[in-house]
């Protein structure tokens, strides 16, 4: 969500009443669709042990949490910017630009470390076999990839050494005075928008091509049918996060040559398009919670004989 470009994002003449209408009205709906799948999923999570023990869905159930926090954190300053036409506070200002984000931050983060650990969940599974190496290899730095972006926009926001000055007719309210800041702005985007977006392109291709090698080698050591959900899994949310997110990263780096490119198309719909991005992600987690869809469907078939029941379970 971060720009290159740390000049305020003014609306345009041609942003009309209507069209801030539609937009609240899609926003809203799909908030509360998503908050329903959120509170479902949730629900399941922390009464069903076979779906938090498993190494793998810890990741797909932190994003699923980030999504739902940035719900009823984020999106409702978003909607209530729509509804007025501008924020009602300079308070309001300052929790809006840390709620968008950090929680932003927060889930590219999740996502980046969520790619890169599928390789060694699938390719090298024996690196975190013991307790301390699951706490070096997989608790540290997924702890990291939350509370690192969070106290980064802590500090930033609340205690960077200036004096903000909010427009509260502007989006993000012109931003908070570290954009001033240019350098610092550039590596915010760099650190929160270009890199983990590269490397969820780069780190879910790379998945992609070594499954395939390793499926038609002569000696597989891997199981495609093993690995089959968890390849899914991730593969599914990465693309979430492509279709969202590149688009305005490409045209963030575009602008670093020509800063004015797509300016308004940026402003009036690719900064409400990554706000997708957290709606869409609770029923992609619970549609690759396996262990759930597995429960259901065995509860939707309970006068199958075992033994026909097990070969559903195995399709």
């Amino acid at each position: 969500m971060a720009s290159s470009n740390s000049s305020s994002y003014e609306i345009p003449s041609y942003e009309s009443s209507t069209s801030r209408t539609i937009k609240f009205t899609i926003i809203l709906v799909l908030q509360i669709m998503s908050i329903s799948c959120s509170i479902f999923l949730l629900f399941n999570v922390l009464t069903k042990s076979a779906l938090y023990r498993p190494l793998h869905n810890h990741t797909i159930i932190v994003l699923g949490m980030i999504s739902f926090f940035q719900t009823i954190s984020d999106l409702p300053m978003v909607l209530a910017y729509l509804h007025l036409g501008q924020a009602p506070t300079t308070v309001f200002c300052l929790l809006w630009n840390f709620f968008a984000f950090s929680n932003y931050a927060v889930g590219i983060w999740v996502m980046t470390w969520a790619s890169f650990e599928r390789h060694l969940l699938i390719f090298h599974n024996n690196l975190i076999k013991t307790p301390r190496r699951r706490l070096a290899l997989h608790y540290l730095p997924l702890a990291c990839s939350i509370f690192f972006p969070w106290f980064y926009y802590v500090s930033l926001i609340f205690f960077y050494p200036c004096v903000n000055t909010f427009y509260q007719t502007l989006l993000f309210c012109g931003w908070c005075c570290y954009a001033r800041n240019d350098p610092l702005v550039f590596f915010d985007w760099l650190t929160f928008s270009v890199i983990p977006t590269s490397s969820i392109i780069f780190l879910s291709v790379t998945l992609i091509i070594r499954v395939i090698r390793q499926k038609y080698r002569m000696q597989q050591q891997i199981k495609w049918r093993q690995h089959r959900h968890m390849i899914i899994q991730l593969l599914s949310i990465s693309f979430l996060y492509i279709l969202f997110d590149g688009p305005s990263t490409i045209i963030g780096i575009v602008q670093l040559f020509l800063p004015t490119f797509a300016v308004d198309v940026q402003i009036l719909y690719l900064i409400y398009i990554v706000y997708l991005l957290p709606l869409s992600v609770p029923f992609l987690c619970l549609n690759g919670l396996h262990q759930l869809r597995t429960k259901n469907h065995r509860q939707t078939h309970p006068t199958l004989p075992l033994t026909q029941t097990q070969v559903a379970l195995r399709r």
